[in-house]
């Protein structure tokens, strides 16, 4: 017996790092053919872009902009502290170490996404996570609803990073086929991963996009079979640049000869430098030595106020150096070895840049995350009013 033809589905698929680069031409997925327009991301990594696009609030009203923040009294790390730093000296141990150290903060409770990378172990307790709570889950934003909250009231599903890539696709044309769902809402980090292995112009990159086309194309298809109506809608938290250059600041940092963290505190990110300081010499010193550098600048506070990104109790580093496009600190605390694709540039960049892809020509194309979040929240929004 055919089954009846449900009314409507508003289907969402959230491809992390998906640029305008990339998806700004109509050769990717021309099923999608609503007018595509550059939409501007946030500073930051994902860390502050997805943040963004799932509740709406900028930066300095999530509080998130990097991974890591400095911590305060009651940082996930200084639970750990007490037998992590006497064991940190053990060179081939890290990789154990790391590993026991993230399995006692998912025990302990911390549901966001987070990656111990290589933040020296020994100064692992100075700094905090910004995302404990999964920003993809009821509930993430505290009191403020995302839309893991409309998702999941309008009787939606939504498969986050937990969720392995093959299977959260399998699994979203099964929820199609059934056709009792009105929303469903799939988060892709593939693209993401392949571009920062080879490079936003890579071969494998060309695969991996074509291979996304064609599983978004297939569900397309199963969707308009399966409802009346479809609103499907594809977008990335950024883009990706192509890297150029790599860059030693650790090295120079060193050779100022002051004590970490006594003198001054820092965290290197791929594409920031950011540091706190417990003496004016030393201040004085990293100041002046970053000044010399030609490969980056300081943002000063008008401009982390402008991009809706100034921490006043200097969260994220009383000085934030960033890089120039394409360029990255090799060593830092994510690697010690280079990649070929980077994002976490300024949101000007021309890489940064993402786009809105859509099957809806009644849309006013948004220019920002933010206006990304507010059409999806009109559109999950809807549900129950239409038909």
């Amino acid at each position: 017996m055919r089954r009846p033809v449900s009314e409507r589905l508003v289907l969402i698929f959230l491809i992390d790092a998906l640029g305008y680069t990339q998806a700004g031409s109509h050769a990717f997925l021309p099923e999608f053919d609503s007018a595509r327009h550059p939409v501007r991301s946030v500073l930051g990594y994902s860390s502050a872009a997805l943040p963004t696009l799932m509740s709406g609030l900028l930066p300095e009203e999530h509080r998130h902009l990097s991974m890591y923040r400095r911590a305060g009294r009651d940082g996930v790390f200084s639970r750990l502290d007490w037998w992590l730093r006497p064991l940190s000296g053990m060179t081939g141990r890290q990789w154990t170490l790391r590993r026991w150290a993230a399995a006692s903060l998912r025990r302990a409770g911390v549901t966001g996404y987070f990656s111990l990378y290589e933040v020296p172990l020994s100064l692992l307790s100075r700094f905090d996570l910004s995302q404990r709570h999964d920003v993809f889950s009821p509930g993430g934003f505290g009191a403020h609803l995302g839309l893991a909250d409309l998702v999941a009231a309008a009787g939606g599903r939504l498969w986050n990073w937990t969720v392995p890539e093959a299977r959260a696709f399998a699994e979203l044309g099964e929820e199609i086929d059934r056709g009792e769902r009105p929303v469903l809402f799939l988060y892709s980090a593939e693209l993401d991963a392949t571009m920062h292995a080879h490079g936003p112009e890579g071969e494998a990159t060309a695969a991996c996009l074509a291979s996304l086309e064609r599983r978004m194309r297939d569900l397309l298809v199963a969707a308009r079979r399966r409802y009346r109506e479809v609103r499907a809608f594809a977008f990335g938290d950024h883009g990706m640049a192509e890297v150029s250059a790599t860059h030693d600041l650790w090295s120079r940092l060193d050779r100022l000869g002051l004590s970490v963290p006594r003198d001054f505190l820092f965290f290197l990110d791929s594409t920031m430098a950011r540091f706190w300081f417990g003496t004016d010499a030393a201040r004085r010193a990293v100041l002046a030595l970053l000044a010399e550098l030609p490969y980056g600048r300081l943002l000063d506070e008008r401009e982390l106020r402008a991009e809706r990104a100034w921490f006043p109790e200097a969260d994220y580093g009383e000085a934030i150096f960033l890089l120039r496009e394409g360029e990255i600190l090799v060593p830092s605390f994510m690697s010690g070895q280079p990649v070929r694709g980077m994002h976490g540039y300024h949101p000007n960049d021309a890489s940064m840049y993402t786009t809105l892809l859509s099957n809806c020509r009644d849309l006013d194309p948004p220019t920002d995350l933010a206006g990304i979040h507010a059409l999806l929240r009109r559109e999950i929004g809807s549900i129950g009013q239409a038909g």
